[in-house]
């Protein structure tokens, strides 16, 4: 590339580029960016002229980085995790570390391991302030590539090279009820009798791959393919079963204490239930800021302390007591 614009190069147009780089298209990115498309085409187009090459091919049917876009991506990517270690690095040579960090979760995680990682972090770092920020699995592993974020939780589909990923536990659901429904307190019940019942979901069953077995199942029960009630959030998706607007798939150990409250009915099938695996994803060692590395240290020790196949919550192969 060239080296004229280099000394003036506007380091906001790069962070666009690397979202733009990471996304599907320019109206992704711009939702990601939370800027309208037009100023993404823009700052696009300004990034191209400084460096003096074209970065992304696009068309209706294409959208790819260039031979020059993949190398800047990956030095603008270094640059950004050279900037986000500035902090840290700093607190480390105070010998404290200090600072602030962003764990970006799909939401209602619910593990014995999570909460046990979070204490030993603060523990071992009490002047580190964490925010936790619940967003889907797609836009949480978006945040840790742009360096937004941390450490993600969440689910996993298409895998990003760049980040390290590491199993937290598996979860399975099942299909539930609220009081109001007619087929609350039933025990007597086969999936044929779910056909046709409407149903409550996620945004995400048939654009994430890590959940399109929850799609496959309402097609497997026959159920209204016309969900009636969709969130991102798995709190709401039980607000509105237990609400009675349909028949709605939940994490087994997530809903134990709504089933024994009353709040909530379990329906069949009881095996061979749709399943998730949660994994918690960082950059590799040789990219993690101090913070991060002390972020994977935490979660990967209480991890490692039961095997992979005991963190596996709420698999049943009997029927519903």
């Amino acid at each position: 590339m060239r080296d004229v614009g280099f000394s003036h190069l506007d380091w906001n147009l790069l962070r666009t580029f690397v979202t733009i780089a990471q996304s599907n298209s320019i109206t992704d990115a711009a939702q990601r960016l939370h800027l309208t498309q037009p100023a993404v085409s823009v700052s696009l187009k300004r990034l191209e002229e400084q460096v003096g090459h074209r970065l992304i091919e696009r068309s209706s049917t294409m959208f790819e980085l260039t031979s020059a876009g993949r190398s800047l991506l990956a030095e603008a990517l270094e640059i950004t995790a050279a900037v986000s270690r500035l902090p840290s690095c700093l607190g480390e040579a105070e010998k404290v570390l200090t600072g602030e960090a962003t764990i970006v979760m799909a939401s209602h995680i619910t593990c014995d391991e999570f909460d046990a990682g979070l204490a030993a972090f603060h523990r071992r770092h009490p002047q580190v302030r964490l925010t936790l920020q619940v967003e889907a699995s797609r836009e949480a592993l978006a945040m840790v590539a742009a360096r937004k974020a941390e450490m993600a939780v969440c689910l996993i589909g298409q895998r990003n090279p760049q980040l390290e990923y590491n199993f937290l536990f598996q979860e399975h659901f099942g299909l539930y009820c609220g009081p109001t429904h007619p087929f609350y307190g039933r025990s007597d019940l086969t999936m044929a009798d779910l056909a046709g019942q409407d149903s409550v979901g996620y945004l995400t069953e048939r654009s994430d791959q890590a959940m399109r077995e929850l799609a496959a199942l309402r097609l497997r029960t026959g159920l209204n393919p016309v969900v009636v009630g969709t969130s991102h959030n798995l709190e709401e998706v039980k607000r509105m079963v237990i609400a009675g607007f349909g028949i709605g798939p939940l994490p087994v150990h997530c809903v134990e204490a709504d089933v024994l409250a009353g709040r909530l009915w379990r329906l069949p099938p009881f095996e061979g239930t749709p399943r998730a695996e949660i994994y918690f994803v960082t950059h590799p060692p040789s990219l993690r800021s101090r913070i991060e590395n002390e972020l994977h240290r935490a979660f990967a020790e209480q991890a490692d302390k039961r095997p992979p196949e005991a963190r596996v919550y709420g698999q049943r192969s009997a029927t519903q007591a």
